[in-house]
């Protein structure tokens, strides 16, 4: 690591911890160690080098002021490289979750398969049981993911993973595959089927069956308008260059990366590579 690198993150450090607009700081071990390094970093810049110049510039107990040094940028290189390697495994599991959220969608077009098959002439049973097929397939798949996307979990706020629950969620709830398109005005909502807060559906089959005889043609329209949406939406997010595809594979390329570069990671932050570093610099 840099001691330039090392000096501006001490200094940034400084900054944030100060408690008020007074200047100084909650750590004044930190300062010591701010100002140590600006004086190492002072000395490189003058082409000052061996173990003298070094105890020279420092100031007070040179031994113990040295020993500060490091143990500090240690502690700086071990605590970034426990957010680092976190982080990367973060990503990694992202990608797993996504492309299994990716693989579901792909099944779960097919959900709607049954109701499209439906005539006028079905009986009412067959098409109960096809509608009641269709929301066990969806909401098995929405509790899959779900606590993935709860706050601070790991698909919480993102953005592939959003569109792709929000965009089928739409296709089941929208009132366009109702009015306007043969089927009734609201959609499977007028048929006894809505969401619950948690985004599972919920099936009122006495509203059903009264939507049935009341409107056997409607119904059937309204069906096969959700049953088509649904697949097409389907299809097209789990398709390649998509949106979720995309995301999936800068993750992986990220991952891939940080395994390529594990080595380097570790010669610039792991233990004992500031004391390696430094002397090389001035020993």
């Amino acid at each position: 690591m840099d001691i330039d690198l090392a000096a501006f993150r001490l200094n940034a450090l400084a900054l944030l911890t100060r408690t008020d607009g007074s200047g100084k700081t909650t750590n004044s071990g930190q300062a010591g160690l701010f100002e140590a390094l600006l004086k190492l970093q002072t000395m490189r810049l003058l082409g000052t080098s061996g173990n003298n110049g070094v105890n020279n510039v420092l100031l007070g107990d040179t031994s113990a002021q040295m020993e500060f040094v490091l143990s500090q940028l240690e502690a700086n290189n071990s605590a970034f490289l426990r957010r680092y390697n976190a982080r990367v495994e973060s990503i990694g599991d992202e990608a797993k979750v996504l492309t299994q959220l990716r693989e579901r969608l792909a099944e779960l077009g097919s959900a709607g398969d049954e109701l499209k098959q439906l005539t006028v002439d079905s009986p009412d049973a067959d098409i109960k049981a096809a509608l009641k097929n269709f929301i066990e397939r969806y909401n098995a798949w929405d509790a899959e993911f779900d606590p993935y996307f709860e706050d601070g979990a790991l698909l919480d706020d993102n953005q592939a993973g959003e569109v792709a629950r929000f965009s089928m969620r739409r296709e089941v709830g929208s009132i366009f595959h109702g009015a306007g398109s043969g089927g009734f005005a609201l959609g499977l909502t007028d048929m006894g089927v809505s969401f619950t807060p948690d985004g599972q559906l919920t099936f009122d089959e006495r509203a059903f069956d009264a939507a049935l005889q009341s409107g056997r043609e409607s119904a059937l329209h309204t069906l096969h308008n959700v049953a088509g949406a649904f697949s097409t939406a389907a299809e097209l997010l789990a398709a390649d260059g998509h949106l979720l595809d995309r995301r999936i594979g800068n993750a992986e390329r990220a991952v891939a990366w940080a395994a390529e570069n594990q080595r380097s990671m570790m010669a610039e932050f792991g233990p004992n590579a500031t004391a390696a570093k430094l002397a090389k610099w001035y020993g």
